[in-house]
């Protein structure tokens, strides 16, 4: 009887659907604005170990999302860079967005978009999300475009 029973409750597991994780994607495309900026530049004077650039910005809309039209105020972010060397640095900041937080760390790395900073985690609808943010070119009004991945849960 027992083998019987094996032998049954394995067939039937067989006949389970799988469940797997499929991958939900997420772009957000905001405006930087500086609302603060301070540098830090400690000896020798330009990019070096040790010097920081602290931000906080407002973040706009670059185009309509969250239900907000094109240029309206949707959050603010805010960080600090630390350089580890002239020609590296890593970031740690967060990005409030409506519905949640972006936790922003690591180390910061640049393409021809810009600079990328790693997205590890947030909070409320971005709970489950990590992925990328690219910094775009300007000084005070700068492309920022999050490129984000969760997990959606179980599909049958």
């Amino acid at each position: 009887m027992t083998v019987r029973l094996l032998i049954a409750t394995l067939l039937a597991a067989a006949a389970l659907p799988v469940a797997g994780a499929a991958a939900a994607t997420k772009t957000i495309r905001v405006t930087s604005v500086t609302v603060s900026m301070s540098i830090h530049d400690v000896k020798p004077k330009g990019a070096s170990k040790g010097d920081t650039i602290t931000y906080r910005d407002k973040l706009v809309n670059a185009a309509a999302q969250f239900g907000r039209k094109k240029g309206a105020v949707v959050g603010s972010d805010s960080g600090k860079m630390t350089f580890t060397s002239a020609h590296a640095a890593v970031f740690h900041g967060k990005a409030i967005l409506p519905g949640g937080t972006l936790i922003l760390s690591g180390a910061v790395y640049s393409t021809p978009a810009g600079l990328v900073v790693p997205v590890i985690g947030g909070t409320g609808v971005y709970a489950d999300m990590h992925g990328t943010l690219t910094v775009g070119k300007g000084k005070d009004n700068v492309p920022n475009t999050y490129r984000l991945t969760a997990a959606a849960g179980p599909v049958a």
